[in-house]
């Protein structure tokens, strides 16, 4: 699923978020969603990749999204953590 698809709700005026009458948790509700498209961006573009030498880690960022439902972020952050400890 593109991240597109994902967060049809999300203004695209910035004026809107200036506004002092704007609810603080909507201007959190904003932000957490745009840290999953954005993350969903990054997991779209990676699982793209036609690679045989990155084949490997797109089969464990496979497992992450499916360890991680509907977070995105939360499956990257997986896949990064685990690429940090292996040794270089």
């Amino acid at each position: 699923m593109s991240a597109e698809r994902m967060f049809q709700s999300v203004p695209s005026d910035p004026d809107l978020w200036l506004n002092e009458d704007f609810d603080p948790a909507d201007v959190r509700q904003f932000a957490i969603e745009s840290l999953r498209w954005q993350a969903q961006e990054i997991i779209d573009e990676v699982l793209c990749g036609k690679s045989p030498g990155e084949e490997l880690a797109r089969a464990r960022l496979r497992r992450c999204v499916a360890r991680h439902p509907g977070e995105p972020e939360q499956a990257l952050l997986e896949q990064l953590m685990f690429n940090r400890d292996l040794p270089v």
